[in-house]
Order: structure tokens, then sequence, then C-alpha cells
């Protein structure tokens, strides 16, 4: 069964080329991003250009291989970036959160959007 989790990705325009480059070099996280998300869309919190993913009850382990190209990704992001002539903090431009099964398991990065993760009880 292994252990599920809820993702979020938003990527704001200065990374998406950046971004395309990593879905071209691994076709799977292609595939995870476009194919396999339980929602995808463009210009997400009408920032221009941005793209926004979204997966439910995925196994987002470091282990595979499109998992691993995306944490790469967001690796790379997480310097101060020279996009064309400008210099980019490249955490202001994506923000990532996964929610684990386990209640203390939230993890966040970037601070591009606001997306922040929330717990609460359902009945």
């Amino acid at each position: 069964m292994g252990y599920r989790s809820h993702v979020v990705l938003a990527i704001a325009e200065p990374l998406v080329p950046q971004f395309m480059v990593t879905l071209a070099k691994c076709p799977e996280a292609r595939v995870l991003c476009f194919g396999d998300t339980d929602n995808h869309s463009r210009d997400f919190q009408d920032e221009k250009g941005s793209f926004f993913f979204e997966w439910h009850d995925i196994k987002w382990y470091d282990s595979y291989e499109p998992i691993r190209a995306i944490t790469d990704f967001m690796d790379w992001a997480e310097d101060r970036l020279k996009i064309g002539d400008e210099v980019i903090d490249g955490e202001e431009c994506y923000r990532f959160v996964r929610i684990g099964e386990n209640v203390e398991d939230i993890e966040t990065r970037g601070w591009g959007f606001e997306i922040h993760p929330v717990r609460s009880i359902e009945y």
C-alpha cells in the first residue's frame, strides 16, 4: 500500500523555463505533472505564466525518479538565481506543501504563493 501524501506545487513564471527543462530531462516527471496529477492549471492565483499542480494520495518518495527530479528542481530554486539580467531569490518563486498521513508530517518549501497547510477534523 505505502505511505500516501497530499502534495501541492506552484511555480511562478521566472522559474517555469527551468522547470520545463527538468520535465524534458525526466519524462516520468512530465507524466506526473501533466498526466497523473489530480489538478493542474496555469496562471495560479492570477499570477501570469505560473503553474499549479496537486496530487492526492501520492507516494511522494525521493527514491522515485520523477519525485527526485522535482526535488532537485526545488533544491536548485533555493539559491539566488540569475534569470536573464535579473537576480532573484528562487524561493520567492515557488511553493511546495506536502501533508503526510501522520499528523506531524508536514513539509513546506518556498514561499512564493499563498498556500498553507491546514489540519482539520472531518466527520
